[in-house]
């Protein structure tokens, strides 16, 4: 490698782990570390979801909401409930 690449590297590092906290860390650490997060998050948005539906049923109590079908990971496209398109998920493909 080259002193300029080495340089970028650390530079880069050093913006996105400023404390150091990963410096020492191997691959499957990280890589751990990785799927513990995109769990929390899974795990949180999980239970906003059905925190809102409490809600909801909460501030409308006369109302008998169907349930059947309701999915946290299902979307709202044209008026009616869908799973979302493999291409919805990235970006980078549009």
């Amino acid at each position: 490698m080259k002193s300029a690449e080495v340089t970028l590297i650390s530079q880069e590092e050093q913006k996105l782990d400023p404390v150091r906290r990963y410096a020492w860390s191997d691959r499957v650490e990280l890589i751990k570390k990785i799927i513990d997060v995109e769990e929390a998050m899974i795990a949180a948005t999980n239970s906003q979801f059905h925190n809102a539906v409490a809600q909801l049923r909460i501030l409308n109590p006369n109302v008998e909401f169907v349930v059947d079908g309701l999915d946290e990971d299902k979307e709202v496209r044209e008026g009616r409930i869908a799973t979302p398109h493999d291409d919805d998920l990235s970006p980078d493909d549009h």
